[in-house]
């Protein structure tokens, strides 16, 4: 065999010829950053990101994101006025993440909205990366805001917000019915205050409510996107990612929630802590904790498990007479005329909520006490309506707790048990008789999923329906002596 045929390949430590200008081509990359005004840290759950400080304002980029790709092939090509090969810039972007995560400090990042020294800052997303600055002496747009904001692919900027305006204008574009209004622009005032549960509002209604149009104009107030709606589904790995991504979450056209779907949401409402494994390929899990803002939608309330309906608003949407009709340009095109004033005034209400706030003292608190107490500030600061709000909220609350009631099997029998024994005592095996019983009585089939299959497990959920039971007048008592006896009274 002629040996000019043979072609060995180099030794695994000789470069190839390509080799020493992929290492030049990102060791230029990583001088120039070097010699930029760049800072790499990493937020609470280890991703990489940079700061980069321009004159004007500081932008915050994912390292892993396309928009600091860009913008390091914009910066090699300025500098060296040629391309950089996609292997030097991977390299590069291996480097800095290295840097950021061991390098660099652990920062907070928030989404859209952030709280600093007492003040609440509101991102309005835009080119210059301005924030709207709310104080109890007032609000006004800064330019450099202190907090860092993430920014994702489906933000929007927010419009610049105006001093003359009026948030009821809103509710000619929602179609809430009257005795909701109050309790409505009350919570949606209460979504620009950080670190508080907000209470969630499901808003149902026959069909023609508008109740679609209603969520998408809500979340272009509280949370612009090219995502006005989402959807609820199964899938708690999109679910995580989307309450990552968004301040505000708005589902649409909601029909069924599953059990984990349901305890999923309350954990995102409260702040409990929820696992995701970043890859499916991978060991390593992340955990989220939330306090976000969440809404539902659907021709019927949706929430049917007592906790989630605790956390809940229900507010019903009135149909749209044919006759008063319009097309959803019209109302839109309306909408983005009075967004200015209307957010300008959401934020004026707010900043008078925040001195008000410390000086509300109410004797009873229900479950979100935080949310209540911050409806309370802000129906005062729109013209003193804080006990009329107080009494919205706790008749809302007594809806929910119909529903709840209505909504589970057991709690529905002893509700019935309780009419004809308004004071009755025995043991969990007792009980369990005189519920299937009635059951059989009103054709209830107790071989399904909603009806408890022993003693021992109806004695667990007359745990979890005590509180409902309580708010609709009946006292349910276990005794603590070896009897295991149960009492109700009504």
């Amino acid at each position: 065999m002629n040996d000019n045929y043979i072609h060995e390949p180099p030794p695994p430590d000789e470069p190839t010829a390509s080799q020493p200008k992929k290492a030049a081509q990102s060791e230029q990359l990583l001088k120039l950053i070097a010699d930029a005004n760049i800072t790499f840290f990493h937020d609470t759950l280890k991703m990489s990101y940079a700061a980069i400080k321009t004159t004007a304002h500081t932008e915050v980029w994912a390292v892993n994101g396309t928009q600091f790709k860009t913008w390091l092939q914009k910066l090699f090509y300025d500098k060296k006025h040629k391309t950089i090969s996609g292997e030097a810039l991977k390299s590069a972007i291996g480097v800095l993440n290295g840097k950021a995560l061991y390098d660099g400090a652990t920062a907070p990042l928030s989404v859209r909205a952030a709280e600093h020294g007492g003040s609440i800052f509101y991102d309005l997303s835009n080119k210059d990366w301005q924030a709207v600055m709310i104080t109890p002496d007032g609000w006004q747009v800064v330019n450099n805001p202190p907090t860092m904001f993430v920014r994702y692919n489906h933000q929007l900027p927010q419009v610049t917000p105006s001093e003359y305006g009026n948030v009821k204008k809103l509710l000619n574009l929602v179609n809430v019915k009257p005795e909701y209004h109050l309790l409505f622009l009350c919570w949606l005032i209460s979504c620009f205050v950080l670190d508080i549960p907000h209470a969630m509002p499901i808003f149902f209604g026959e069909k023609g409510a508008a109740k679609s149009t209603g969520c998408e104009i809500i979340k272009a107030v509280i949370d612009p996107s090219s995502l006005a709606t989402l959807s609820l589904n199964n899938d708690s790995k999109a679910m995580a990612i989307n309450l990552q991504q968004h301040y505000f979450l708005p589902f649409d056209n909601v029909s069924k929630i599953s059990a984990d779907m349901s305890d999923m949401m309350c954990r995102a409402i409260t702040g409990g802590a929820i696992q995701q494994r970043k890859l499916f390929t991978d060991c390593e899990d992340v955990i989220f904790t939330f306090k976000k803002c969440l809404a539902l939608n659907g021709i019927n309330n949706v929430a049917n498990r007592a906790d989630l309906l605790d956390r809940s608003l229900l507010i019903e949407l009135e149909r749209i007479p044919e006759h008063q009709r319009r097309e959803i340009t019209e109302i839109k095109r309306e909408f983005h005329e009075q967004l200015p004033g209307i957010l300008g005034d959401i934020f004026t209400i707010l900043s008078q909520a925040m001195r008000i706030y410390p000086t509300v003292k109410l004797e009873r608190l229900p479950r979100l006490a935080d949310f209540t107490r911050w409806g309370y500030a802000i129906a005062e600061a729109m013209g003193g309506f804080g006990e009329e709000f107080q009494r919205a909220y706790v008749t809302n609350r007594e809806q929910q707790n119909i529903e709840a009631i209505n909504a589970d099997t057991v709690a529905t029998l002893v509700v019935e048990f309780t009419k004809t024994h308004k004071h009755w005592s025995g043991t969990p095996s007792m009980l369990y008789t005189e519920l299937t019983n009635i059951a059989h009585e009103h054709n209830i089939k107790t071989n399904c999923t909603f009806f408890p299959k022993t003693p021992a497990t109806l004695s667990k959920r007359l745990n979890a329906i005590k509180s409902n039971l309580e708010l609709a007048g009946i006292t349910l008592t276990k005794s603590k002596s070896g009897d295991r006896n149960i009492t109700l009274e009504s």
